[in-house]
């Protein structure tokens, strides 16, 4: 089994989601994504992920626009393990990948106090722009759910110097499963066995771990359209070379040394 960054079940309408997800992998962490809801739909959300909660399952924020100084206490409340500010669009907190909006005076704000109770701000979305505010605001940052610009370019990626900026404050990015991030054409397990060989070629195993986007793409690559293919992902790792003790910093270990100093 694997540890995964970002699953967006909990806006998936799946019965019995989450009993599914904490079988079937050894960690994971679930999103509740903005995507335009309201505050108290966010709410609705919470709760049930804290009433359904399983041992090894976490809560995130995606695309929190809903933050203010009236609700930012409740939601840390919540303890996330992270909290991305947009999604692809400019909203009242910062600019998303596919607009050229700054990290607004809201957003910095927000940042700041979520820092300040050891969230981690999520760099997934934003821009370059933003991104390189928000790493200058706070010290704690990481990426869920993205691939790199170094295999494929898509605005959605991290560009090298966004990836360093990440490892050198202690951060990990997530490697997506979606197919339009990994590569042109159709997208394969080796599509994503070649993310993280570049990541890791240039940047170490300890940066890089699983963040699917399971439940929030259908765009998802061949033959890994479930966590149940997903160990055999490690076949292409062994033969490429990588020790069992990578792996499994890559596959497990990453995330949940991640996730248990948050806790």
């Amino acid at each position: 089994m694997i540890a995964d960054f970002h699953n967006d079940i909990l806006t998936a309408n799946q019965e019995e989601g989450l009993t599914k997800i904490s079988e079937q992998t050894d960690a994971c962490v679930c999103a509740a994504f903005g995507g335009g809801r309201t505050f108290e739909d966010i709410r609705i959300l919470a709760h049930k992920f804290r009433n359904e909660r399983k041992e090894n399952l976490y809560f995130s924020l995606e695309d929190a626009a809903y933050l203010n100084e009236e609700n930012i206490e409740e939601v840390c409340a919540w303890n996330p393990v992270s909290v991305s500010l947009t999604w692809n669009g400019e909203n009242t907190l910062a600019g998303g990948c596919l607009s050229d909006g700054e990290l607004k005076f809201q957003g910095k704000k927000m940042a700041l106090e979520l820092a300040s109770k050891g969230i981690a701000i999520d760099c997934a979305h934003l821009n370059t722009r933003s991104f390189r505010a928000v790493a200058e605001s706070v010290e704690k940052i990481v990426d869920t759910h993205t691939c790199l610009s170094g295999v494929h370019a898509h605005p959605r990626n991290l560009q090298d110097w966004q990836v360093r900026t990440i490892a050198e404050r202690g951060g990990l990015i997530g490697i997506a499963f979606v197919g339009r991030f990994l590569e042109n054409g159709r997208a394969d397990a080796y599509s994503v066995f070649r993310q993280f060989d570049y990541g890791v070629q240039k940047f170490g195993d300890n940066v890089f771990c699983f963040g699917t986007d399971f439940n929030g793409t259908s765009d998802l690559p061949s033959g890994l359209e479930n966590y149940l293919k997903v160990d055999e992902l490690s076949e292409l790792f062994l033969k490429a070379g990588y020790s069992r003790q990578s792996i499994h910093k890559l596959f497990r270990e990453n995330l949940m040394r991640f996730l248990t100093n948050k806790t």
